[in-house]
């Protein structure tokens, strides 16, 4: 009996570790197509967006495509674009549990100031609420244009900061 009940714990061992190997290597969880989303802080509305299509791994990580995420001001009614923040990119990758996003691939930043910032790649820290990138930016707004090696906006204030080498040009400005 003994013989048998270590036998069949090491076939359930053995089991076991095939069952592991097998899930690292599956499907992801879910794929979807046409993807709107609404995410919430509490009851508080704090994110919209949309993606040709989403994948759900199994371990939480979410991965969007042609993906486009507004972060309403707090002041806000309704979520809607006017008064927040819109990031658009090829490419969106993170978890959406830990509230951290990494967004690549022709990335576009544009504030409720009329601020457009182009940039290869973007972090983004749902919890700080503020996004940063080291592979340089191109900024565009009303006033003029700027050129930096990195950055950080903070989505609460639209507020940018520039670090590195920076370069601004100055609409209407005379030699």
């Amino acid at each position: 009996m003994r013989r048998t009940l270590l036998s069949l714990l090491a076939l359930l061992a053995a089991c076991s570790q095939q069952q592991a190997a097998e899930d690292a290597s599956a499907p992801p969880a879910v794929v979807m197509h046409g993807v709107r989303l609404r995410s919430y802080d509490g009851s508080t509305l704090s994110m919209t967006g949309e993606a040709v299509q989403a994948t759900w791994d199994r371990t939480g990580e979410l991965t969007a495509t042609q993906a486009t995420v507004n972060v309403p001001d707090k002041g806000a009614q309704g979520g809607g674009q006017p008064g927040g923040t819109t990031v658009r990119a090829k490419l969106m990758e993170g978890n959406p549990g830990a509230r951290q996003l990494v967004a690549s691939g022709d990335v576009e930043v544009r504030t409720a100031s009329g601020m457009v910032a182009h940039t290869p790649r973007a972090t983004y820290d749902g919890t700080q609420q503020v996004a940063h990138g080291t592979e340089g930016v191109v900024v565009t707004g009303p006033a003029g244009r700027m050129r930096a090696d990195s950055f950080s906006l903070s989505f609460p204030t639209g507020q940018f900061d520039f670090e590195g080498s920076v370069q601004t040009i100055v609409e209407g400005a005379t030699p």
